[in-house]
């Protein structure tokens, strides 16, 4: 059976690694494959663009007749993993009747490309549909990911000692959920996932001749249960409500997975307006790993959704939990200036948190292209406790 690699050394993954390819484990892993800067799948196994929403309408002043709920956004960027990254968004909103308190929730269909200085590349196509006057919610979505990133290990010193092996990761994959509106605004559903990855590993260092290839495949398959409460004013720049998400993903071997786990994690989002204009967001997750996960199963702090100013996937172990809060202060129409700082940690058990906090805090700008949508190019500067890090993405970070 897959175990973690838990000390984070390079002798210890490289048994690992080869113990599995040994075991001819059949490629099933849910997988966070610490690339926030474009599209993944998060520690909790949901397709998750966390820097891009398809949104905005960059090229709109360029073309007198541009259909103003078509969106076009060619975005570079730069990252520690990916080096210097391209990202082509589309899509197209579909605009919905507010609700009774005349809140905004457009529907979407889109997708993306992106090509990376690391070799990484991705495609991927998805949508996010309110049905039924919001009573219904889908979500589904088909990418392919070539991908190039750093493993740290797993745990606090891991993360400390600051030695990584390159991991090259392959995977086609698919996302389907819908939800339902069972009180107010609350909703509940079932989802399903789906995904077979190619894992290689290179320790940068000269193998002996004839030495078997530090590679294995698995496979990905796990029945998800969400849960959503959603009293948010707007889905792109929220001034005023709540959104709070619970997941569980069951990986079983029943429904196409290698391996026998379960992962979840709950989101606590509370937005709050401030003079006309301004907004303070904050935001509390916790998460947690059990079973025989793989490594990039578990969670990690990276990316810009919780704790900007950290590798991605640096700090990684079965539980976790982060808290932030960030204000949002419209200058002007065009420009929103953002401040953030929060803490969070990563620990083997729920029960070890307070021993290893991470502090982060940090400043962005945000150039609104999409008055309709309400939507901007965000640039983020970040500090934690090993340095900087800078985000470049479409729409706010939560």
């Amino acid at each position: 059976m897959f175990r973690r690699i838990r000390q984070g050394s390079l002798l210890t993954a490289m048994l690992l690694a080869s113990s599995v390819g040994a075991q001819e484990v059949d490629p099933d892993d849910d997988f966070d494959l610490g690339l926030d800067e474009f599209v993944v799948i998060d520690a909790t196994g949901s397709i998750a663009g966390s820097d891009d929403n398809f949104t905005g309408n960059p090229l709109g002043g360029l073309f007198k007749n541009w259909p103003e709920d078509l969106v076009i956004a060619p975005i570079p960027g730069r990252g520690t993993e990916l080096g210097w990254n391209l990202k082509l968004l589309g899509g197209y909103f579909l605009d919905n009747e507010p609700d009774d308190e005349g809140n905004e929730k457009p529907s979407i269909i889109g997708g993306f490309g992106m090509i990376a200085e690391n070799g990484s590349w991705a495609l991927g196509a998805g949508t996010y549909l309110h049905l039924l006057d919001d009573r219904m919610r889908l979500k589904a979505g088909l990418g392919y990911l070539d991908v190039n990133y750093r493993f740290w290990g797993v745990g606090n010193e891991a993360g400390d000692r600051g030695l990584s092996v390159d991991i090259n990761q392959t995977a086609p994959m698919g996302y389907a959920s819908a939800t339902w509106r069972i009180w107010s605004k609350l909703y509940v559903g079932l989802g399903y996932l789906n995904a077979q990855t190619e894992t290689s590993v290179d320790f940068g260092l000269p193998l002996p001749p004839n030495f078997p290839p530090v590679a294995f495949d698995i496979d990905l398959g796990a029945v998800e249960f969400p849960l959503q409460f959603d009293t948010r004013d707007h889905e792109q720049f929220p001034r005023k409500g709540w959104l709070v998400e619970g997941r569980v993903f069951l990986y079983r071997e029943d429904v196409g997975s290698s391996f026998d786990a379960e992962t979840w994690a709950l989101d606590v989002n509370r937005f709050l307006p401030v003079r006309k204009t301004d907004v303070l967001a904050l935001r509390g997750v916790l998460r947690d790993t059990s079973g025989d996960a793989p490594f990039f199963l578990l969670a990690s702090f990276g990316g810009r959704k919780d704790l900007r100013g950290y590798d991605v996937g640096r700090y990684r172990d079965s539980s976790m939990f982060a808290v932030q809060g960030e204000y949002r202060w419209q200058a002007t129409d065009r420009w929103i200036l953002t401040g953030f700082a929060g803490v969070g940690e990563v620990a083997p058990n729920l029960s070890d948190f307070g021993e290893n906090l991470l502090p982060a805090a940090g400043a962005g700008v945000r150039f609104v292209i999409s008055r309709k949508h309400r939507v901007g190019i965000a640039f983020d500067i970040g500090v934690g406790k090993d340095g900087a890090e800078y985000y470049v993405g479409i729409g706010e970070a939560f």
